[in-house]
């Protein structure tokens, strides 16, 4: 009879534990007054316009609960009309948008899980689980992208155990320190982007670019120059329709703060400053950028990772990319 309670009891801690778990990926955020909102310019809350971006709104995540932060990767999922995020502690995250006139005010669910390993184990620890970059497979599901252990997996879905590739990212790199690793991967059906964390250099690429017929070729890119002597490094790009890539840079230093730019490249190496931010605008450490395009419209979103420290900030942010940034001329690559 003992036995058989502690049977019972078993059973009722494992119901009471997938409940949970089911609640943990499914519910619906609480009120939107735990969010605040966020002007581009603090000083200026009306202001709009920077650089060849329209500014649609933004917000600042907290926790809510599921310990939301390290967001990192970043994609638009036009079938489900949500953003998809990664976390540099192993988990994805689906992000259901509250929008008013096109304009970012809120969050309305939030999913999330963890990644798996080899196995099926949940990945643990910054060894094997710090994932930090996201993209498409063009085998279909997703190519995720590891420091530390530098590797991509591609994951078939998220919530499935994923199938090695066959990129070496340190023989195509060189040798990479555990935190400088491969933060930005972006692609489409006719190429694919992939970037470490460090400044271009004449011997030391910062970025590849891979044709699908030919393999690898060196793509170095750079942030707008008030940036580079900040130590300015892309942590993450998308692809446009037209194969455009748009590149999103990260400094940061003590006395300057956190800025961010981004900049347009064609795959022959053109090159376009779209936009900088910097203080006093609201900026924060953005690691990751979605592009979403909507008939002739083109909308982007950038994402602060903040490490899961008090002195930062999960910031989401809306813009329009202006439909200048096709006519003008576009600039050589340094």
């Amino acid at each position: 009879m003992r036995g058989n309670r502690i049977w019972l009891w078993l059973a009722i801690a494992l119901i009471a534990l997938v409940g949970a778990f089911y609640a943990y990926i499914h519910a619906p955020l609480p009120d939107d007054d735990e969010l605040q909102i966020v002007a581009l310019d603090p000083a200026d809350p009306d202001r709009t316009k920077i650089g060849e971006l329209t500014y649609l709104g933004g917000i600042d995540i907290p926790r809510m609960g599921q310990n939301i932060g390290g967001l990192s990767g970043l994609r638009w999922d036009a079938q489900s009309q949500r953003l998809l995020a990664i976390t540099d502690d192993a988990r994805w995250v689906w992000l259901s948008l509250g929008e008013q006139d096109g304009r970012l005010v809120g969050l309305d669910e939030v999913e999330s899980g963890p990644l798996l390993g080899l196995e099926g184990e949940i990945l643990t620890g910054k060894t094997m689980g710090d994932s930090e970059s996201l993209t498409r497979s063009a085998n279909g599901g997703w190519l995720v992208g590891f420091e530390r252990t530098h590797r991509i997996w591609r994951y078939p879905s998220l919530d499935t155990r994923p199938v090695p590739t066959s990129t070496d990212v340190e023989a195509e790199f060189g040798t990479l320190d555990d935190n400088d690793g491969l933060e930005t991967l972006a692609g489409n059906e006719r190429s694919q982007l992939m970037c470490v964390q460090r400044m271009a250099s004449s011997d030391r690429p910062n970025c590849l670019l891979r044709d699908m017929e030919t393999g690898y070729s060196d793509f170095p890119v750079v942030s707008p120059q008030e940036l580079v002597g900040l130590g300015a490094v892309p942590t993450d790009a998308d692809a446009l329709a037209d194969g455009t890539f748009l590149i999103l840079f990260r400094s940061y230093s003590p006395t300057e703060g956190n800025s961010a730019a981004i900049v347009a490249y064609s795959p022959d190496g053109a090159r376009r400053e779209i936009a900088t931010l910097q203080p006093p605008l609201t900026t924060d450490n953005f690691e990751g950028l979605a592009v979403r395009e909507e008939g002739d419209d083109t909308f982007l979103y950038i994402v602060s990772d903040d490490n899961f420290s008090g002195r930062q900030r999960t910031l989401l942010m809306k813009f329009k990319l202006n439909s200048s940034h096709q006519s003008g001329p576009a600039e050589n690559s340094p």
